[in-house]
Formats: C-alpha cells, structure tokens, sequence
C-alpha cells in the first residue's frame, strides 16, 4: 500500500501540487493500523493510502490541511480507547501517534508562445523559483537548446493544451503566441477558472479589443479585470529581454500577494 503513497507523492510533486503525508510513527494497544502505515492527502482533498479510517482519520484529514497551509511537520497523538467521544469517540483500545509532513506546491508558469520574450521570460522565472512549461504549435521553436533550463515542452493544439490546464493557488499562464487569433482562443478558455495570474502580451488596443469579445461571451468585469494585459510592469521595456524583466516583476508583485 505505501508503494502507492510513494508513486503519488512523486506524481504530485513532480506536478508541482501540495499535498501531506500522514504516517503512523506509534501505535500502543488494539489498533487498526500499525505503525508504518501511511497515507497522502492533496491540498484538493484527494486521498490514497489509510491510517485506520473512521473518525480518526477524518480529522487526521483534516489535520493534514491545515499542516499544507501552515507548511509545519509535526506530530499528534489520537486516543482510540474513547468510548464517551470527547475527543475520537473510538473504543479500539489503543492509541497511535501520527507525523504529518507537508508538501509546500511549487509556483507553477505555463508559457504559451516560444518566441523572443518567452526565452528571457522562462529564465528569468525559473532564477526566481517557477517551474516553467512551454507550449507551442511549432517543434522547430518549442525546443530543448531554445529553452535549456525548461523541464517541460509541450508541442500541439495549444487551445487544447490550455484547456487541460488545472489552475491551482500557485500558478500563472502567460500567453505569448505572436498570434491574435490564437492568443484570444487560448484565453477564452480560461473562463470561470481564472488562475492567480493570467497575463497576454498585448497592445492598449489589442487588451481593450480582447476584453470586449470577451464580455460579449459572458465575462464578468471583475474577470476581465484581473486579466494582466498589456502584461508586465510599465517599466518602458522595449526588448524581450526587457519585457521579461517587466512580466516576471508583475508575477512575483502577484506571487506576493498570494502568499
């Protein structure tokens, strides 16, 4: 059973998700589960694995929330010879210790474009703590030499890419194409599941176009709002390495608000 536990906190990790790890380190007395056993709760509340079930490990579930957003380990002990329900309501007869570990996500920057800014933009990111995905519709570009510190190249539809997308607490998409057509298509996906951040290189006057279609189609103005576009800080960037400059100084200003 741990096995699986491992495998889906590597899954989670390597996906940039917060989770805990919840782990019996005692167990004294008739209990259902020993010490060794484990299991791994997400921060969107998925489970694997089991510390005994019932209300024990309801509130270990609930414990483990708390250690993802506080980002603390620590240790709790559950009497489970507790038959008046004051604090497990379990007659078991023992008692177990459990050990959370917290999983902190990492801060997570898809890159839709792999032009001349989307260089500059994912290494400077990458300096300050993303993790960097590049999506393109074009191999020659989405490339490894083109981006050498990118862990993940996507090529393909990218409306398709974007719609797979899971916008978490601690993610940005940035949409770079060079194309307005499928600038627009590939923001419209994101309706009514807004990430922290969603900024779309853009002039004055392509941002105002944009946000009028997308009122027509339903969008809030709070939404509409929140879109960073023209995107970056107005520093007077002219180059990519500039614009870069000026995109990542707005993503930390709103990382820092998230945190």
């Amino acid at each position: 059973m741990n096995s699986e536990i491992w495998k889906q906190a590597a899954d989670w990790a390597e996906q940039g998700k917060a989770f805990c790890i919840i782990m019996i380190v005692e167990s004294v007395g008739s209990v259902p589960r020993r010490a060794g056993c484990a299991m791994i709760v997400s921060k969107d509340g998925r489970e694997v694995g089991t510390v005994g079930g019932g209300t024990v490990e309801r509130q270990a579930v609930e414990e483990a929330q708390r250690a993802i957003s506080n980002g603390k380990p620590h240790s709790r002990k559950y009497n489970l010879n507790d038959p008046d329900g004051e604090e497990t309501g379990s007659v078991c007869g023992g008692n177990i210790t459990l050990q959370f570990f917290p999983h902190a996500a990492r801060f997570m920057l898809h890159i839709f474009g792999a032009g001349h800014v989307a260089r500059p933009t994912a290494d400077f990111a990458i300096r300050v703590g993303y993790s960097v995905i590049i999506y393109d519709e074009i191999d020659t570009v989405a490339t490894q030499s083109n981006f050498p510190k990118v862990d993940t190249i996507r090529v393909g539809d990218c409306v398709q890419l974007a719609s797979e997308i899971d916008p978490e607490t601690n993610s940005a998409v940035l949409i770079l194409t060079g194309s307005h057509d499928l600038d627009f298509k590939i923001l419209r996906t994101f309706k009514d599941r807004l990430p922290p951040y969603l900024g779309v290189i853009a002039s004055k006057k392509k941002a105002k176009l944009f946000r009028d279609k997308l009122r027509e189609e339903g969008w809030n103005d709070a939404d509409l709002e929140s879109i960073h576009s023209p995107v970056g800080l107005s520093i007077g960037a002219r180059t990519p390495e500039e614009i870069a400059i000026s995109i990542v100084a707005e993503l930390l200003a709103t990382r820092g608000a998230i945190e």
